[in-house]
């Protein structure tokens, strides 16, 4: 397969660096332009928009199990985690990247977003967010399982 390699722009890339500089926006949601050749982000949610009560990583889910959003359909999300250092306890936050690819999506989306997650990672790391913590996911027991490893 050819290697496609996507570009985010800078005005995105900015939106990403203020996501890991201030938490917010918490939750980005970014699709493929195919013809483009081009990642852009789609939604973005601030700390402000989401329900009382509720996190990035919730209001993700919410996305990728709506049928009319992303449960048939793939994307990459950028998140802020809140969760601890496994050595010393002390709580921390981390900017978490996930392809999700369902199973249910497109054979031919599939293959590009599979294609493409190199040079989005490449992209994602321009705004000093760790390689460490992006990962695949084509079902939200494989996001639950990658969580645990942040």
């Amino acid at each position: 397969m050819t290697k496609l390699d996507y570009v985010i722009s800078k005005e995105d890339l900015d939106a990403l660096d203020a996501m890991r500089l201030s938490s917010d926006p918490c939750l980005v949601i970014i699709i493929l332009d195919i013809k483009a050749c081009t990642a852009k982000i789609e939604k973005s949610y601030k700390k402000a928009d989401l329900p009382a009560g509720s996190n990035a990583l919730e209001e993700f889910k919410k996305l990728a199990h709506n049928e009319s959003e992303f449960q048939n359909a793939p994307c990459v999300s950028v998140f802020c985690y809140d969760t601890e250092n496994k050595l010393s306890g002390a709580a921390k936050q981390v900017i978490g990247a996930c392809k999700w690819v369902p199973d249910t999506a497109p054979g031919r989306s599939k293959m590009v977003y599979t294609s493409a997650w190199n040079s989005i990672k490449q992209e994602l790391t321009k705004t000093h967010i760790s390689t460490s913590n992006m990962f695949e996911a084509s079902d939200w027991d494989d996001v639950d399982d990658k969580i645990q490893k942040l």
